[in-house]
């Protein structure tokens, strides 16, 4: 083993990290999720915080006082390992004043201690698991969960104030991101979105990427200053995701929505079945990377295919396959694909063979069923031009290039 990496190592063990845990904030790549410190690109896939509920055999909850360190240590088991999702959503609404409590009102001011110190316990969970957090700062102003109750109102003394503390308190935490909270378009406005924006860059050393929910099933954006481009659509598909990520290239894109699994569903144009959240992780990620949030509502929270949607993190995430100059192509193939020309992948759904071609040097191609555990079919080395799969039986099939 060369000295500098024995090095390396002997620093991170003093230090108290792993080479897993040392990866660094999350950045914008050339509108692409991007860890700084392994210049790795990733698509972020979080998990509700309210399915710990199921652990404890509750309805579904943000109360963050019910959590504790070992929930979030099975939360980590079952989702991050288990199942492959790659990170936790958290909505803080009114707990930032009062732990477990949502609703916002005139009269709060201080800021509860014990709420920081359990968002900082999760986040560091989180991290040290190979996760990242992205958190709603507020909720929705008509069940009085926003900054809007409070007495200075939006952005004023006590808004502020507490933007201080996340500073002081969750500034040097890594890992981690922050949304304004949802339906923004029904109580706050672009400049007031500027300002909450400005006012955490303008402090020293900030370093968390900061958005905004736009509104519904649209493609527009409340404010275009946020450090990624948020949308709140119902039940994306590929072609739709490619326009998000069209719209705004430069900036990294968040489906913001929380696509829930609700029995029975009082929005089944919104909610996706476990098919459906399958078929979406493909689908999120090969439309470019567009970061999504998602939560099985019912029964134990725990999705029935769970290995098949790990089949989708370890082609991904386990296999560090998604990179960070890959393009979307549409001229390679009738399949989805993404590219860098040393790398490929394409996928197709309910198919027996994928036409495909490629240039340049001679590729490594493995095939894999996205509807099972993950297995690789071994297609040996190809060299340049059109070929066609043949699979053993029709399903939904990946493949995956490299030099």
């Amino acid at each position: 083993m060369k000295f500098g990496v024995v090095l390396m190592l002997v620093c991170l063990l003093f230090s108290g990290q792993s080479a897993t845990t040392n990866r660094g904030e999350v950045v914008n790549h050339q509108g692409k999720y991007l860890w700084s410190g392994s210049g790795e690109a990733f698509v972020p896939n979080y998990v509700m915080i309210d399915v710990i509920g199921k652990l404890r055999n509750e309805d579904n909850s943000n109360n963050l006082s019910l959590i504790t360190a070992e929930q979030v240590d099975k939360f980590i088991a079952i989702y991050l390992e288990e199942h492959g999702f790659n990170g936790a959503h958290i909505p803080v609404y009114g707990q930032w004043f009062h732990i477990g409590n949502n609703k916002v009102s005139q009269g709060d001011r201080s800021i509860d201690q014990a709420t920081f110190d359990k968002l900082t316990m999760i986040i560091r969970k989180v991290y040290e698991a190979g996760g990242s957090t992205h958190l709603w700062l507020w909720g929705d102003a008509s069940r009085s969960q926003t900054s809007k109750s409070l007495k200075g109102g939006i952005m004023g003394a006590e808004e502020k104030e507490l933007l201080n503390e996340i500073y002081r308190q969750l500034n040097p935490l890594q890992g981690w991101s922050i949304s304004y909270g949802f339906d923004l378009w029904e109580w706050v406005d672009e400049n007031q979105l500027r300002a909450w924006h400005d006012y955490l860059w303008q402090k020293d050393g900030w370093n968390h990427l900061i958005g905004a929910r736009a509104s519904k099933n649209k493609l527009d954006q409340l404010y275009e200053g946020m450090d990624y481009a948020s949308y709140e659509y119902h039940k994306p598909w590929y072609e739709e995701l490619r326009e998000m990520k069209e719209k705004r290239p430069d900036k990294p894109t968040f489906s913001e929505d929380r696509y829930r699994i609700r029995t029975p569903s009082k929005y089944p144009k919104k909610d996706y079945d476990e098919e459906e959240t399958r078929r979406g992780l493909w689908h999120h990620t090969l439309a470019g990377g567009v970061a999504a949030i998602w939560g099985n509502l019912d029964g134990t929270g725990e999705y029935e295919n769970k290995e098949a949607l790990k089949c989708f993190s370890v082609f991904w995430n386990d296999k560090k396959r998604f990179k960070k100059d890959m393009v979307v192509d549409t001229t390679l193939s009738e399949a989805y694909c993404l590219t860098d020309n040393t790398h490929l992948v394409f996928y197709q759904e309910n198919t027996s063979t994928i036409d495909y071609r490629f240039t340049g040097k001679p590729k490594n191609v493995i095939a894999v069923d996205a509807r099972k555990r993950y297995q690789e079919i071994d297609l040996s080395t190809l060299g340049a031009g059109k070929h066609t799969f043949t699979a053993p039986y029709p399903s939904d099939w990946a493949l995956w290039l490299e030099e």
